[in-house]
């Protein structure tokens, strides 16, 4: 260790600024090229600033746009680009008609974006219509940007195709679906170097953020990794060169090598075990967790509310319908955990949401304390066509799912089998009475869709026996192939509820199998069972164990 630290130190009087090597950096977004900033003097064609409003510029897509306060590179407003359901959505302003086919000009454009990863890939585009009609796209300027730092995206000397009309430029990422902010949107005369006090494009080992790897970046990561913390959330960032999540000896030595030209390439990226700015703190767990009532004001509605939208869709068993809730402040650009709740046999979708439950009110209460973070909540039904309780887990496979994480932002980047199964410990279900009877069937037939399971007042019917229902579900848990911290069982209900004669003898045999650990600790095993003392069958208690079960899902990843 010694002799590898001396070595740096012995690194440091190296002065030349390196800048990427292009064979090596080419295709790589995190080494974008940078532009001195300087004036554009009087050859500016427009500059927009944001100051009065969206100045001409619309959304893409589903995007929507507004001049907002909220931040701004300069002055007091930028752009504000929200609601992004697709990467190609953002932020639009049709060139005017000055603007001419296989002319050079120069652009320049301010971005930056304060939630999502640590990183996004943006580009600056034109889209145009060819000789024959076809809309084209072409990227004028792309670049990395690291969460909560401008980055400007510039060419000094972009031409426009010959042919080109209907031409329009606009700002979107690379692939995700972050909300953005817009300023000091310019364009000049070719070669014109439009100025701009952005942090600049990221660069990978570039520490102090100057555009290039050197000496500078070699001594400041040296001495961040020496002293344990970075002035900056870049700079630390910046100096994980593998990507690891931990900025460590091998990182400080890459650098030293490419420093002094032994090395051209970056080193493999590695797995990430606690990103950078995205860990998580551990959730306190309570090992033997016993029923308590949510205070009378979670009936009421609190200042910061989350929405509930009724949605149709096309099962197999016939058009149905559902209700989802999203919480306040959703943001299509992140990523929400998903849990799906069954109503009870002669009831439907429409009770849960409705003035007799309060769900969401509720949810919106435990939100808003700091209780639960923020969720989706998705109320489907059984009813309709061929469907069941029991055989739910078939239209919630082929259709639910499906339609619902398609649309709603969730864990999954995709529908796909492959996607819905790694996004799987994002993704409970649970329901009262007939609804925990689906959860159930859920649980034994869809363990490659759900990680947490929460059965209400509602037993197994695989079997004739307790002892039968419980290793059903030991058996298809043993044909998933799961290991014990991968599946998730926290049951409920009252010790005068008329399931509890039934619900009782299956969890008790349940814990006597090797499949499960008892505890209401989710991080030291994976089934519970929560008995409320004189409670009957009646969605008024049942409630009570939704909120207070769910905050303890999804922390166990």
């Amino acid at each position: 260790m010694k002799r590898i630290i001396s070595l740096l130190s012995a690194a440091a009087v190296c002065t030349a600024a390196l800048t990427a090597p292009s064979s090596s950096y080419a295709d790589n977004p995190y080494a974008p090229a940078l532009l001195s900033p300087v004036s554009a003097a009087d050859s500016t064609i427009f500059n927009f600033t944001f100051e009065s409003g969206t100045e001409d510029w619309e959304g893409r897509g589903a995007a929507a746009v507004e001049s907002s306060s909220s931040a701004a590179l300069n002055g007091s407003k930028s752009l504000a680009c929200t609601g992004r359901s697709e990467s190609w959505n953002g932020a639009a302003y049709p060139l005017p008609a000055s603007f001419s086919a296989g002319t050079a000009y120069s652009f320049s454009a301010n971005i930056m974006y304060d939630k999502g990863k640590s990183t996004d890939l943006f580009h600056l585009t034109l889209q145009y219509n060819d000789a024959n009609g076809e809309a084209n796209y072409d990227k004028i300027a792309s670049g990395t940007a690291v969460k909560g730092d401008w980055l400007q995206l510039a060419n000094t000397n972009y031409t426009i195709p010959s042919g080109a009309t209907d031409m329009i430029i606009y700002v979107e990422t690379d692939s995700s679906r972050n909300s953005f902010y817009l300023d000091d949107v310019a364009a000049a005369s070719a070669g014109t170097v439009i100025s701009s006090n952005a942090s600049g494009n990221f660069i990978l080992g570039d520490v102090n953020g100057n555009g290039t790897i050197d000496a500078a970046d070699l001594s400041e990561a040296k001495r961040g990794l020496l002293k344990g913390e970075y002035s900056t959330f870049r700079s630390e960032f910046a100096s994980d060169v593998n990507q690891s999540g931990t900025v460590t000896i091998a990182d400080v030595v890459w650098i030293y090598k490419f420093v002094t030209l032994a090395v051209s390439d970056y080193p493999e990226k590695a797995e990430p075990e606690n990103p950078i700015g995205e860990e998580d703190e551990p959730f306190d767990y309570n090992p033997a967790l016993s029923y308590q009532a949510s205070p009378d004001y979670y009936f009421n509605t609190p200042a910061q509310a989350g929405k509930i939208v009724k949605e149709s869709y096309s099962s197999i068993n016939g058009q149905k319908s559902l209700w989802v809730y999203t919480p306040y402040g959703y943001d299509e650009s992140q990523k929400y955990n998903i849990f799906y709740l069954m109503h009870g046999g002669g009831e439907n979708e429409n009770l849960l949401f409705s003035d007799e439950v309060h769900l969401k009110e509720m949810l919106d209460n435990a939100i808003y304390e700091g209780k639960l973070d923020p969720l989706i909540v998705v109320t489907p039904t059984f009813n309709g066509g061929n469907c069941t309780a029991q055989n739910f887990y078939e239209e919630f496979r082929a259709s639910v799912v499906p339609f619902v994480e398609s649309k709603y932002s969730t864990y999954a980047e995709s529908t796909s089998p492959e996607d819905i199964e790694a996004s799987r410990m994002h993704r409970a279900y649970g329901g009262f009475s007939m609804g925990g009877v689906s959860t159930w069937a859920v649980c034994r037939n869809c363990l490659d869709m759900v990680g947490y399971f929460m059965p209400l007042s509602g037993d197994h019917w695989g079997a004739n026996d307790a002892n039968g229902k419980a290793q059903d579900i030991a058996n298809a848990i043993d044909a998933s192939g799961y290991e014990r911290d991968k599946y998730f069982i926290f049951a409920a209900t009252g010790s005068d509820d008329i399931a509890y004669p039934n619900v009782n003898p299956q969890i008790q045999a349940m814990k006597n199998l090797p499949q499960f650990t008892y505890t209401s600790d989710l991080s030291q095993g994976n089934l519970y069972f929560m008995v409320a003392p004189g409670l009957t069958h009646w969605w008024g208690y049942v409630r009570h164990y939704v909120i207070q079960i769910l905050p303890y899902f999804f922390h166990e990843k």
